[in-house]
């Protein structure tokens, strides 16, 4: 059994390589390749603390496996890591367990590169001002990914602590790809209100910006809620949107709050959810129809992406041990 750190994850995955990777697993997906079973999340004494695992197994490579994330928003007070993330990965042939994972890194890349397939598909072409709220991990991958498919000439930064921002910005002007301004926003509407792309990136249980500030051909990346009851925007936002995708249709009903708050409160129903990823990558469903449509891509997680990019990092690993 390998254990493998985040210096050896970080060694085999960056941005470019992961929106490939990514693209060809959600095809994969779509083609019956690799599929997810159902999802386990526990609040750990009460709703703040969560404890989440997602699974999935490999039909044309020989593993299957789990990913255990906690999210604790408050370890950020105590300077640890408010989502901690665990892969284990297992033998198909056996079940016996092959490699133990270190997942923070990966589970953010991984987020960051099925946002930037995800834009790529629903953002307008000429899109080019970029607004982040949250200032973790996750929005920092968020950046990276963007400016991987879309020319950015403007960044808008919004966090609910201000002293991060301008962190958040000093980190982000050392790995942005061109040059383009990072600015402070001073509040989440603000962000809305300029932007061409929206990223959320927290662990928000309210509406962290008003879906009415946002103009005509905006898209929103909603990448914090995962559990149903997670809001991190509104439903003014979800009933705007023209087009909503995700990244498996049935996880969506399982754990998005953004999604099933509306659902439940009969504002909304299961026709109104445009697809998946896949769905749109294989042009069983429309992307965009046109520049005046508000687009949505609700990000709750997939074990498909976690397993395949773990299978990518122990075959990359091993190949490279090999040949030494």
């Amino acid at each position: 059994m390998k254990t493998i750190d985040e210096t050896q994850v970080k060694a085999f995955l960056n941005m470019e390589n992961v929106i490939e990777v990514v693209n060809n697993l959600y095809l994969e997906c779509s083609a019956g390749q690799i599929y997810a079973g159902n999802r386990i999340y526990m609040p750990i004494r009460g709703e703040e603390n969560v404890g989440q695992w997602l699974v999935a197994n490999s039909l044309n490579q020989p593993f299957f496996g789990s990913k255990f994330s906690s999210v604790f928003p408050n370890n950020v007070t105590m300077g640890l890591l408010s989502t901690i993330s665990k892969i284990s990965l297992y033998s198909a042939k056996t079940g016996e367990l092959q490699a133990l994972i270190d997942a923070n890194y990966l589970t953010a890349i991984k987020t960051g590169a099925s946002a930037a397939v995800a834009t790529d598909l629903m953002a307008r072409k000429d899109a080019s001002v970029l607004s982040i709220i949250g200032t973790g991990l996750q929005a920092f991958s968020q950046v990276l990914a963007i400016q991987e498919v879309r020319k950015l000439e403007k960044v808008y930064v919004y966090d609910v602590v201000p002293e991060r921002i301008e962190q958040f910005i000093s980190l982000l002007e050392k790995e942005k790809s061109h040059d383009y301004p990072i600015v402070a926003a001073a509040s989440g509407d603000e962000c809305a209100e300029q932007a061409h792309i929206i990223c959320t990136c927290t662990t928000a249980k309210a509406p962290v910006f008003s879906g009415r500030k946002l103009k005509p051909g905006t898209h929103v990346n909603a990448i914090g809620s995962f559990t149903p009851f997670m809001q991190e925007i509104d439903e003014d936002t979800v009933l705007k949107a023209s087009k909503i995708l995700t990244e498996h249709v049935d996880g969506l009903w399982e754990a998005a709050g953004d999604i099933l708050i509306p659902f439940n409160e009969g504002k909304i129903t299961k026709e109104d959810v445009t697809g998946s990823i896949g769905d749109a990558l294989t042009k069983k469903v429309s992307a965009r129809d046109n520049d005046n449509e508000i687009t949505l891509y609700e990000s709750v997680g997939s074990g498909v992406l976690d397993i395949g990019l773990s299978i990518y990092v122990y075959q990359s690993l091993y190949e490279e041990e090999k040949g030494n």
